[in-house]
């Protein structure tokens, strides 16, 4: 069984996420386990995030559903923290004069 703790993976490689000039770094293996979670509950947008892509505001509104949902889920400290970061990006982009939100893999 992988780690459940967020430090386990502070060398990992990192996904860069970015929105209207603020950016996060997320472990690359929590980044995967957030969007293979997606792709078993056949969500729509978190399977699109397994390579590099952009979203618009329209699909960080229904991304930041799917966070939600997730989060609901998941008894896993190192994945909340993961949700715990992007979540404030995503909700921060719909309304942001740029509206796109970007996902890049190492």
């Amino acid at each position: 069984m992988r780690s459940l703790k967020p430090e386990d993976y502070a060398d990992d490689e990192l996904v860069r996420i970015q929105c209207s000039g603020r950016e996060i770094w997320l472990s690359e293996r929590l980044f995967r386990r957030l969007v293979l979670i997606g792709g078993a509950y056949e969500l729509h947008l978190l399977p699109l995030l397994e390579q590099d892509t952009a979203l618009n505001s329209v699909q960080a509104d229904g991304l930041l559903g799917e966070l939600d949902f997730i989060s609901t889920l998941v008894v896993d400290a190192a994945l909340t923290s993961v949700l715990n970061e992007l979540a404030p990006l995503v909700r921060a982009c719909r309304v942001s004069p740029d509206r796109t939100i970007s996902f890049e893999w190492p």
